[in-house]
């Protein structure tokens, strides 16, 4: 009878554990490289929905909430493609600057591409993949997220975040 054969396992050598990985770029020179641009929106959208998002632009009427679902569920299909499982809102307080002058900071605030079910009677709500449009088009934002750092309590801080269609 023969012995089946066995390999010794050798862990790699501390110094070969612990080197840097060589990269051929990092997260800076890849941020910019995914965005849901005007190019990629009319690619996504069906195409009365992108020419009623960018007459709203012009007229500046409400996006309606049909045309909002479609654009999160196109922005969400496309986002997921790429892996992505957050989005964020980069905002500025609107009193007293644009963020950009006059030492004001701007701020951001994650959202992850998940939802609970509320529907549920569970104590832990089980979650699922999506992006709400309600979310995309209107959020509010914690204390935490202000340039001050957070020295108001959250729930006197009552500011929301709304997508600038310009």
């Amino acid at each position: 009878q023969s012995r089946p054969r066995t390999r010794s396992f050798r862990y790699p050598s501390p110094a070969k554990m612990f080197a840097p990985k060589s990269r051929t770029s990092d997260a800076l020179s890849d941020m910019s490289s995914a965005i849901f641009n005007d190019e990629v929106m009319k690619a996504k959208l069906p195409s009365r929905v992108y020419a009623r998002f960018k007459e709203a632009l012009v007229t500046g009427a409400p996006t309606s909430e049909e045309d909002q679902k479609a654009i999160a569920e196109a922005i969400f299909k496309w986002a997921r493609e790429l892996g992505a499982v957050s989005f964020a809102h980069w905002f500025f307080p609107m009193r007293g600057g644009s963020g950009a002058y006059g030492s004001m900071c701007g701020a951001c605030k994650f959202d992850t591409m998940i939802d609970l079910d509320w529907s549920s009677h569970e104590a832990t709500k089980p979650f699922h993949a999506c992006l709400p449009y309600e979310r995309l088009f209107q959020g509010e934002t914690d204390g935490s997220s202000f340039p001050n750092g957070g020295l108001r309590a959250t729930h006197t801080a009552a500011a929301f975040t709304t997508w600038d269609r310009s």
